[in-house]
């Protein structure tokens, strides 16, 4: 998979979604339906491999699938849209169809593995119901036809801040929420729900930070799972951008800093 969603789809399909007053999601005859293809990556050359993990919620009243902590551990309660939660491929990718559903859908990868560019050695990733921090982004569907989502932990920082946001998980808020994690990470104005990271580039090497950052101290110390960083905790940022800037400099042989907001 080569392409994702160009901002001008997404432009088009808010700007029908206002129209139709019908953001908050559901599922009606009138429309559709769209096939989901997405890439779930943890950097621009490691995939997440999973099986029966990739999970689709409908979003609605802004939320996709929060979790009911009267249990333990937490359960999702939100409305699962795929028969079952489905598969990745070997690079990371899955496809689904979501017939006559037409609304903001949660992606949500819980578990799964990848190789590690911090240890070189492959690693799982913590699931949801142990620390809500599993990869998560937002895409629309609607209108029959195939819209793309990438899911990295750069869109599951951006759905988390969208989802404290007045409104929740709505497309407006993922949009301004994508836009400040750029800004966070120092990426300008990489549009990070709709471009790919490539090998080597400015934000392949926020991907490393972060992989940094959950597999060895002082993340891994003081952030166990990631759960802090993945859930953008903003009552821990002074340890998180100290941690975050020591991952980062060690595996990218860099001297930045980061202060996050």
């Amino acid at each position: 998979m080569s392409s994702l969603p160009r901002r001008g789809a997404v432009a088009a399909a808010l700007s029908l979604c206002l129209a139709l007053a019908a953001c908050g999601g559901g599922t009606s005859s009138k429309y559709d339906g769209s096939t989901v293809d997405g890439q779930v990556l943890m950097d621009a050359t490691a995939p997440v491999i999973s099986s029966g993990a990739v999970c689709m919620y409908a979003i609605a009243n802004g939320q996709g699938n929060p979790l009911n902590f009267s249990v333990s551990p937490p359960t999702g309660t939100g409305t699962l849209l795929t028969p079952g939660c489905i598969s990745t491929d070997a690079q990371g990718q899955f496809s689904q169809a979501l017939p006559n559903f037409y609304g903001p859908v949660l992606v949500q990868i819980t578990g799964g593995s990848y190789l590690s560019a911090a240890t070189h050695s492959t690693q799982s990733l913590t699931p949801l119901a142990a620390t809500n921090a599993s990869l998560q982004a937002v895409v629309f569907v609607g209108g029959g036809s195939t819209v793309n989502v990438q899911v990295t932990p750069l869109t599951t920082i951006a759905t988390a801040i969208a989802n404290t946001m007045p409104g929740g998980l709505t497309m407006s808020n993922y949009a301004a929420a994508s836009a400040k994690a750029a800004a966070e990470f120092q990426l300008g104005a990489i549009d990070i729900a709709n471009t790919l990271p490539v090998a080597g580039d400015a934000q392949d090497k926020v991907l490393f930070g972060i992989e940094q950052y959950l597999a060895l101290p002082p993340g891994s110390s003081d952030d166990a799972g990631g759960a802090d960083l993945l859930n953008w905790n903003t009552g821990v940022l002074a340890q998180m951008s100290s941690d975050f800037t020591t991952s980062y400099n060690a595996i990218n042989g860099t001297s930045a800093s980061f202060s996050f907001y």
